[in-house]
């Protein structure tokens, strides 16, 4: 059996997934080397890939992207995949799914979209993703909120599979205790306004002022708002240490030194910062905003799930660095529940959506 992914880049949460898969023969058809907000290092792909010629366009959300790749026909044509799985609704994506019903193949669907990530979609958008959805034999999905996100257009449980998105998590298990811990809180990511950096200062500042200056500050990332954030954090003599963009091999001992990570956010489909972190057993604050919320950070036993309300996070972070035991409670459970989420998991449930449409003949069954 020959089964291709179309989806956007290689991403370093996906690749190792991939190269996993050994149930059939893969070919991951990609749009493009690299979206131009992404600086990933990339683990050595071992399955066969294709890299169309790049075309497009940055949405006006300055996360998304519109690929336009009409040589994925080209690609498919030369492929001639059994199945054929694509993990968004680009134009790309829609001739390949085009290419499935012209051609009398299967079609997946694959998603790391949420209810709450699609919530804002044009009717256009919408009858699109029915169209698809009514022509498509399974489904994958990221998370629990994917999984619900197929089933509110009607999508029975039995034809939905999970992919979790996660982390390398042997490698951030680092053992480090509260003590060994130089700082108190951490931030990475993209500094850009979607996640909030201005927000998680204003948090840094008010914890500085309770804890009279006790409050250490490291920065991780890279991103249009970061000169104005490492400005204002030592306008306000602020503690803190910029890593810039830190290389793969590096960031576990990055998050290791930190007791908390403080993921501020108004929309993440997911956020694998919250994968990393809870690997190093460093708590989570998030907004219910992330994919992560109510699933690898549940509120009260990995973290906190607070509105982005400056009262309600200082409150949250004070509970955590002003009790180790609190802390270290946290701090085992978020090793634990990230278990589960490996890159092992993830490829089982791309091959169970395969042998799912494979042996199904019909995709409204």
């Amino acid at each position: 059996m020959k089964v291709a992914i179309v989806t956007n880049n290689p991403a370093p949460y996906r690749v190792p997934v991939f190269n996993l898969i050994k149930k059939f023969d893969l070919h991951v058809i990609y749009c493009c080397r690299m979206e131009n907000n992404r600086s990933w290092d990339l683990s050595k792909f071992e399955y066969n890939s294709t890299f169309l010629v790049e075309s497009y366009k940055e949405n006006r959300d300055g996360y998304n992207y519109r690929h336009n790749n009409i040589d994925v026909i080209k690609s498919l044509q030369f492929i001639k995949p059994d199945i054929v799985i694509t993990t968004g609704f680009n134009p790309t994506h829609i001739y390949s799914f085009i290419w499935t019903v012209f051609n009398k193949k299967r079609h997946i669907c694959m998603t790391d979209g949420t209810i709450k990530s699609e919530n804002g979609l044009s009717l256009l958008h919408k009858f699109i993703r029915k169209i698809f959805i009514f022509k498509s034999y399974s489904f994958i999905a990221a998370s629990n909120g994917g999984i619900d996100l197929y089933r509110s257009y009607g999508v029975p449980s039995k034809k939905i599979f999970k992919s979790q998105l996660c982390a390398n998590n042997d490698i951030f298990n680092l053992s480090k205790n509260f003590n060994e811990r130089e700082y108190d809180l951490l931030y990475s990511g993209q500094f850009h306004e979607r996640k909030l950096p201005k927000f998680f200062v204003q948090i840094c500042i008010e914890i500085s002022k309770l804890r009279k200056g006790k409050c250490k500050v490291l920065l991780i990332g890279d991103g249009p708002l970061r000169k104005s954030v490492i400005e204002s954090l030592k306008s306000e003599n602020i503690d803190y240490t910029y890593a810039g963009f830190v290389k793969q091999p590096m960031l576990p001992s990055y998050y290791a030194s930190a007791k908390l990570l403080l993921f501020t956010t108004r929309m993440d489909p997911w956020g694998v910062v919250a994968n990393e972190s809870l690997a190093a057993g460093t708590p989570v604050i998030t907004t219910p905003d992330a994919g992560v919320a109510n699933e690898i950070v549940v509120n009260g036993l990995t973290g906190y799930i607070c509105e982005p309300v400056l009262e309600l996070w200082v409150s949250a972070i004070l509970k955590l660095l002003s009790d180790e035991n609190h802390w270290n409670f946290f701090s085992r459970n978020a090793k634990e529940i990230i278990k589960s989420y490996s890159y092992s998991n993830a490829a089982t449930g791309i091959e169970e959506a395969c042998m799912w449409a494979l042996k199904n003949l019909d995709s409204r069954q």
